[in-house]
């Protein structure tokens, strides 16, 4: 026959068994308690924003005077690069000149807007895009083919002859001052999946909705704990 004293004391171990089950959520046990539970479409909802986006990090890039093209990436083949130029000068008696200038190879380009979708429907017709002055004794005479002085400005560039099916932005900042341009480009992105566009000025595939970052941990989150929730009830 057993004893009461061990019964309690088998009881007692038992219930320390149980309450070592109960652990802290250690990252690696949320996402799997979130699967477990549907959080698969989180997870998927997590990253399908930058699924196929490739995007600048770090600083924003100065296109210096006169120096080499500066080659922001290479996509399908092709060199996305910008440059700067200037020859003469400001107070001469002959005309200078300066231009700022972005090439985007087989592709196409030209301006759009924040937040405009860059897909099939994006129509373009120049594999470059520039502004361009000229001067001379302080006076000057300016155009520009789709590159406009501003800040935080966009361009689009989408399929041309030669590029590949591919689709992305570029973000830069342009001013002038005594006929020379100070020229920076801020960021740009990509979609390296073909065919597949994508939202000027953001980090996003043209037709997802998805919300990477907060949203996505919270929705795992959410489901991990409910998990937890319920394996406490059980095990009270």
């Amino acid at each position: 026959m057993t004893s009461p004293g061990t019964l309690q004391f088998a009881d007692l171990l038992d219930n320390q068994n149980k309450r070592r089950k109960i652990e802290p959520m250690t990252d690696s046990r949320l996402k799997n308690y979130a699967i477990t539970t549907g959080g698969t479409a989180a997870l998927a909802a997590a990253g399908a924003a930058g699924a196929g986006i490739v995007s600048s990090s770090g600083a924003p890039v100065s296109i210096a005077t006169n120096a080499s093209p500066t080659t922001l990436f290479t996509l399908g083949g092709n060199t996305v690069s910008a440059k700067n130029r200037m020859s003469g000068s400001w107070s001469g008696t002959t005309y200078g000149s300066a231009s700022a200038r972005i090439d985007v190879g087989g592709f196409r380009v030209t301006s759009v807007s924040a937040g405009a979708t860059i897909d099939s429907g994006f129509a373009a017709v120049s594999g470059a895009i520039y502004n361009s002055v000229t001067f001379k004794s302080s006076a000057t005479s300016s155009s520009w083919m789709g590159l406009p002085l501003g800040e935080s400005l966009l361009v689009g560039f989408g399929p041309g002859g030669d590029g590949g099916n591919y689709y992305g932005w570029i973000n830069y900042t342009l001013s002038i001052d005594e006929g020379e341009y100070t020229f920076l480009i801020n960021s740009w992105a990509y979609n390296d999946v073909e065919g597949e566009g994508i939202i000027a000025g953001e980090n996003r595939a043209a037709g997802s909705s998805a919300v990477p970052g907060l949203g996505g941990l919270a929705a795992l989150a959410i489901g991990a704990a409910g998990v937890r929730s319920r394996r406490q009830r059980t095990i009270a």
